[in-house]
């Protein structure tokens, strides 16, 4: 009697697949099959930490502390990211208060100083800062003091660095900075109110202020 073998064809041809074809193929298709193994497993391995300042996206974390406004603010300065500096600014009722220095060299500039001034003067260092890095923003004796449930004062001791095209300005200013942080209805933290002082310094934010405004 004679026994049928059931041998798979190609349908468009009605010729048989070769034996070196069906082998090759399926050592494609194990191929195929440990290759979707081993970068499952590398989706769990550990991977190294970046080094610190080594990303260019801007970062801004959710206040919910004043602490995290003060990051947020040193972050604006390295990545001189308007959208996040002014983000750390109370819009409605933002006020400054110039260093003595500033001050007394140019009175009617600071009359009024609000967010808007904020804006238009950190936008303009941004300008001159254009395809430059090394930005910083460095704050020693820090100092929280709790006014109220919803107000806190920080005061610190800070350097600013700002890498600009402006000739025969600095590019580091010195002072000391008290911040008035207040927390809105939905529970962000924002600065409502800034004041400045030099304590000896001959250049001061609040002039880095006058200078790009």
């Amino acid at each position: 009697m004679i026994t049928r073998l059931n041998i798979p064809f190609n349908t468009r041809h009605h010729q048989p697949l070769p034996s070196s074809f069906r082998a090759r193929r399926s050592r494609l298709a194990v191929a195929a099959i440990l290759g979707l193994l081993v970068a499952s497993c590398n989706l769990f391995e550990t991977r190294d930490p970046e080094e610190p300042g080594t990303t260019t996206v801007p970062v801004f974390i959710q206040p919910d502390r004043p602490q995290d406004v003060i990051q947020n603010l040193q972050n604006a300065v390295r990545t001189m990211n308007l959208d996040n500096y002014r983000r750390c600014l109370e819009s409605e009722t933002f006020s400054y208060q110039p260093s003595s220095g500033a001050q007394s060299s140019n009175p009617d500039l600071w009359q009024g100083w609000g967010f808007a001034e904020e804006e238009v003067y950190f936008n303009n260092m941004r300008a001159e800062t254009e395809g430059l890095s090394g930005h910083e923003l460095r704050l020693e004796n820090r100092r929280f003091v709790q006014i109220s449930q919803d107000q806190e004062q920080f005061d610190a001791e800070y350097r600013i660095t700002v890498q600009h095209n402006r000739q025969g300005l600095p590019s580091v200013a010195e002072g000391v900075l008290r911040l008035i942080i207040v927390r809105d209805e939905s529970g962000s933290w924002t600065i409502a109110s800034w004041s400045d002082a030099s304590e000896g310094s001959d250049f001061t934010w609040s002039d880095f202020r006058a200078a790009f405004l």
